[in-house]
């Protein structure tokens, strides 16, 4: 992903994140301007699930201390929609297994799980969790 789609999702943050040793909650809210959601679909937009892995993604890298490379993603459910101006709850627990962070994601909107996923997450070349 692009500098600027991190940006535009920090952009999107309602809250400062909450860390509580390896895991972590925030919340995020995308309009329909939103450039997530060009072409996914016309007349009827919806979050990508590439952009919801992201935002887990960007999330473990506050649990972390660092940034971090997708390696792989298991588990993976889609359940919900996410739509303009839902409020997204991301929760992600992370844990080190040599070397690596399996990071257990779960996107809510009201309450109901839009998604959970596993991610594998290895740390960016030149960079080492704190």
């Amino acid at each position: 992903m692009t500098q600027q789609m991190r940006s535009e999702i920090a952009a999107a943050v309602l809250a400062p994140v909450q860390i509580t040793e390896m895991a972590a909650k925030q919340q995020f809210c995308f309009g329909s301007d939103f450039v997530g959601f060009s072409g996914h679909f016309p007349e009827f937009p919806i979050l990508p699930a590439i952009l919801q892995v992201l935002l887990a993604q960007m999330v473990a890298e506050k649990i972390v201390s660092a940034p971090v490379r997708l390696a792989s993603l298991t588990r993976a459910k889609f359940r919900q929609q996410i739509k303009p101006d839902d409020q997204i709850d991301v929760q992600v627990k992370c844990k080190d297994k040599n070397g690596r962070f399996h990071c257990a994601s779960e996107l809510l909107v009201a309450g109901t799980i839009a998604a959970t996923f596993t991610l594998v997450l290895t740390p960016e070349l030149g960079s080492s969790p704190s």
